[in-house]
């Protein structure tokens, strides 16, 4: 069986290492649709979409700001489970959250994603920052390639 994005996510982070202010290193990925800009828009808002996407056991979302998202995903006994709080919504524009882990309370990190014309369809560009080692973020990095692979079937 193929290990869901979040669990290869979860393969690069050690719990003995995570602290909530140190380092802000930072990763940006991108990909493009043949859809609109609503279209993705109105998928990373999603729950079903959000659930496929991120291979979550279960998933809420409240795509508003201050709104909470919540996933359940454990995996290996591990319980990767997180919350997302949105900070900024513009719909078919941008979408901002914190991202928190069961497993890391203290840990937070931050997420933009942008909803942008390009040839043919539309592009999102992710950025996600606050990673204290080059492991943490290029495990996480992954996994959005993944999650985003994985939309492009579903969008």
């Amino acid at each position: 069986m193929d290990r869901g994005w979040l669990a290869k996510r979860a393969a690069g982070l050690q719990l003995s290492s995570m602290h909530p202010t140190e380092g802000r290193m930072a990763y940006e990925v991108s990909r493009t649709y043949p859809v609109s800009r609503e279209r993705l828009f109105r998928a990373l808002t999603d729950s079903t979409v959000l659930k496929k996407m991120w291979c979550v056991q279960q998933i809420t979302v409240d795509a508003r700001v201050g709104g909470k998202g919540t996933a359940v995903y454990v995996e290996g006994g591990q319980d990767w489970s997180f919350t997302l709080t949105y900070t900024e919504v513009r719909p078919n524009e941008e979408l901002k959250w914190i991202t928190r882990f069961k497993s890391f309370p203290t840990k937070e990190t931050r997420v933009t994603v942008r909803f942008v014309d390009a040839s043919g369809g539309a592009a999102l560009l992710v950025r996600m920052e606050n990673f204290k080692t080059a492991e943490e973020r290029d495990a996480n990095r992954q996994a959005w390639e993944q999650g985003l692979a994985t939309l492009a079937g579903i969008v």
